[in-house]
């Protein structure tokens, strides 16, 4: 038959009162063939922000195949109401459920008897130490535990004392270091009290640490105690006077609860639901050290007596040590042993005993502490020794089985959300056999927890969450046979980040790899654009080069038929009017001395026209560029522009100025030539200097003026003129600079010679 598989949600393996409660309900669970998994979370509806990002393993535990459920309402449900616990009990009941801690309408539900454990802590402070100002610590405001436990310790103080005494109630929420700081604030405001009770361990060690750090003595100045009788409160400084519950029998009784409910178990197993509590007195509240008071039903203590018969001699206390070294082998605490009844000399050394066997157990678990630590620096090594991803869970499989952990599975989420459908499995360590899976891992749904579920090879398992500030990663599942209660969120932390580095750098890495295969495709398009946009450009380039040759062509053409033809032709109209003046003056006839006054204004007129048309033709076609060269074609430019507008223009040509590329000299001509023309049409000015300069290397032209200036914000975006000029110092490969002067403008052009 299938074994069946039973989900324990809970906050932290590695809290004393959850893995006591935890060790109860696996013990029960190997008995009868089941298998149990912790799905560790925190507390639901927490305001501490990474709190409620833990809770990532309810939601999977939700999701999963499982047969049962046993969920510690009293720890994970600290900040909701009793409505709010059953709305969340009510989500899981697809699967019977069990409740620890706290009764549930409608639920099965296993929890303490809390009755009687304030009422012996205010006995024996009020009539053993005489204490009569009280600091009570207490748990979230509407927790009910906390609220039973802060009513009974105060009803029964006022019936001891009426109203002489002093009651200050804190709430820490039963976390540490809520307490610890309370308390410390506590004493810096000078606030008298000379008892601490809190409502549970946690709070009572956080008060201890306050007070030593304050100087304040404790069981002298103040006494303090606890409720749970947690494994680290008999090893406070010093031991913790405290409230016993049994919480390996919560824990036993809720495997056996659901076991009814599956049919593992005949009703008459489930005996009792509620499990009873005593006071046990250690130093903390000013006693000495006693024999601890046995009012636990617990199953697992053994209780020595010594009376008559075969217990009245040493035999006894030769099983009281086989006992102990049997409790040490099983990494359990043999404070556990209880003994009572005994006579001197029996009882001294059954204390003596005792006594070894703690101080033997202390020893291991501080070399336990000391080896996990060390394996934990080993693991931690390696991890942050790489980011590949296939190292990092070779990493995590070697330190597991170091950890003393059989098995080790490390899956994570493929999407986004609360619990994602899909996972991918990306290390299975299983024994001395690891599997790598990484980088794709097999894929498979959240719901079996593990690709084919879980294996039968071990009787439970470990869930942790991993993330990674606000990110859900994924889960750990770890084989719950690590002795070592703290190694499972400490290995989770570690692994945790490792992971999120690891797929950091893989994503840097894919973008990385992406980014440069984007940029070869870029490349090549942006490399065949570049080749079609030059092709363009110098397409362009010829067209642009053809049409300027074409136009300078037209443009000496015209200036060769105005200067041959036309300035002919009107020369020789103005002949003909010169003679037919010559005649009618000679004539002495009426209307004859008119006439020749006519001929001759044609004459002049014509004579006029011939030389405007021959400055035409200079400008069209400059015949003094190829005849004399480039200063004596300037020097006309320069006299035909002074003719025509009657302005100062001077010409200063530097010694040695010359040229000899035909073409850089034609174009820097119809450099000149436009700037010139834009100087005296547009910049109103009184002097234009146009200059020719020269060195060994190159010469440059150069037309400046008085003038208005200009904006030189509108060079970009001026005519065609400009655009011209700096496309013919482009193809003479010049530098044609446009500057503005304090008054006026200037308009160089530099080039080799």
């Amino acid at each position: 038959m299938k074994r069946k598989i039973i989900g324990f949600l809970a906050a932290r393996l590695d809290e004393p009162y959850q893995h006591s409660v935890w060790s109860g309900a696996v013990e029960e669970a190997e008995k009868l063939g089941i298998t149990l998994i912790f799905f560790g979370g925190q507390r639901l509806e927490s305001p501490v922000g990474f709190e409620a990002l833990d809770n990532i393993a309810f939601n999977l535990a939700a999701r999963s195949h499982l047969d049962a459920l046993v969920v510690m309402t009293n720890v994970i449900g600290t900040y909701l109401t009793q409505d709010e616990i059953l709305v969340f009990m009510n989500r899981l009941k697809k699967v019977p459920l069990v409740s620890v801690g706290v009764e549930i309408p409608g639920i099965h539900s296993v929890f303490i008897d809390n009755s009687g454990g304030m009422t012996a802590i205010a006995e024996h402070l009020v009539k053993v130490h005489r204490r009569r100002e009280f600091l009570f610590l207490a748990g979230p405001i509407n927790h009910n535990e906390s609220i039973a436990r802060e009513k009974e310790f105060s009803q029964h103080l006022k019936m001891l004392l009426g109203n002489e005494f002093i009651l200050r109630i804190e709430y820490c929420n039963f976390q540490e270091n809520e307490a610890w700081d309370t308390v410390g604030r506590l004493i810096s405001q000078g606030l008298s009290f000379d008892a601490i009770v809190a409502a549970n361990d946690l709070m009572a060690m956080g008060a201890l640490r306050a007070l030593a750090e304050a100087g304040i003595r404790v069981p002298e100045e103040v006494s303090v105690t606890g409720f749970d009788d947690t494994e680290d409160s008999r090893f406070s400084i010093p031991p913790l006077t405290t409230i016993r519950q049994g919480t390996c029998e919560l824990g036993r009784q809720a495997i056996r609860s659901l076991s009814i409910n599956l049919g593992l178990l005949p009703k008459a197993h489930m005996i009792m639901h509620r499990t009873p509590v005593s006071l046990v007195i250690r130093e903390s509240c000013g006693c000495s050290s006693i024999p601890e008071h046995d009012f636990c039903n617990d199953q697992r203590l053994q209780t020595y007596q010594i009376g008559s018969g075969e217990n009245s001699d040493a035999g006894v206390l030769l099983q009281l040590a086989n006992d102990v070294n049997t409790a040490l082998s099983r990494g359990r605490n043999p404070a556990t042993i209880q003994y009572r009844h005994l006579e001197a000399p029996y009882l001294e050394k059954a204390q003596v005993i005792i006594a070894e066997g703690i101080a033997r157990y202390q020893a291991s678990l501080r070399r336990s502490v000391e080896r996990r630590a060390a394996v934990l620096r080993e693991i931690e090594a390696s991890l942050v020794s790489s980011f590949a991803l296939t190292d990092i869970l070779s990493a995590v499989a070697a330190g597991t089985r170091t950890l003393g952990i059989s098995a080790c599975y490390l899956a994570l989420f493929e999407s986004k959300g609360i619990t994602p459908e899909w996972a991918r499995l990306l290390l299975a360590s299983e024994g001395n056999k690891t599997r790598i899976l990484a980088p794709y891992g097999v894929r498979f749904r959240t719901v079996d927890i593990l690709p084919g579920g879980l294996p039968d090879n071990w009787k439970s398992y470990v869930v942790e969450p991993l993330r990674f500030g606000e990110e859900r990663l994924g889960y750990l599942v770890c084989t719950a046979d690590s002795e070592d209660r703290q190694v499972f969120e400490a290995l989770r932390d570690q692994v945790s980040g490792a992971i999120k580095g690891a797929l950091l750098m893989t994503a840097e890495r894919d973008r990385e790899r992406n980014l440069e295969h984007q940029v070869r495709i870029r490349t090549i398009e942006l490399s065949r654009m570049n080749e079609q946009l030059r092709e363009e450009i110098e397409r362009r380039r010829a067209l642009e080069r053809e049409l300027l040759d074409i136009s300078n062509d037209i443009m000496a053409s015209i200036g060769r038929d105005i200067h041959d033809d036309l300035c002919q032709n009107i020369a020789g109209i103005g002949l003909m009017a010169a003679i037919l003046e010559g005649n009618l003056r000679r004539l002495d006839g009426p209307g004859a001395a008119e006439a020749a006054n006519a001929a001759a204004s044609i004459a002049h007129a014509a004579s006029k026209t011939a030389s405007q048309a021959k400055g035409m033709a200079r400008g069209l076609y400059p015949a003094e560029l190829e005849a004399k060269g480039l200063v004596a074609a300037v020097g006309e430019l320069v006299k035909a522009a002074q003719n025509r507008s009657n302005m100062a223009i001077t010409l200063e040509v530097s010694p040695g100025f010359t040229i000899k590329n035909s073409e850089k000299a034609l174009h820097l001509y119809r450099i000149i030539q436009e700037a010139l023309n834009n100087a005296v049409t547009h910049s109103k000015a009184s002097h234009i200097q146009v200059s020719l300069k020269g060195d060994r290397e190159s010469v440059e032209v150069m037309v400046a003026d008085n003038g208005i200036g200009f904006n030189p914000q509108r060079v970009q975006t001026v005519g065609l003129g400009l655009r011209i000029l700096k496309y013919r110092s482009s193809l003479i490969g010049g530098e044609l600079r446009i500057r503005a002067l304090d008054p006026g403008c200037c308009v160089s052009c530099r080039v080799v010679r």
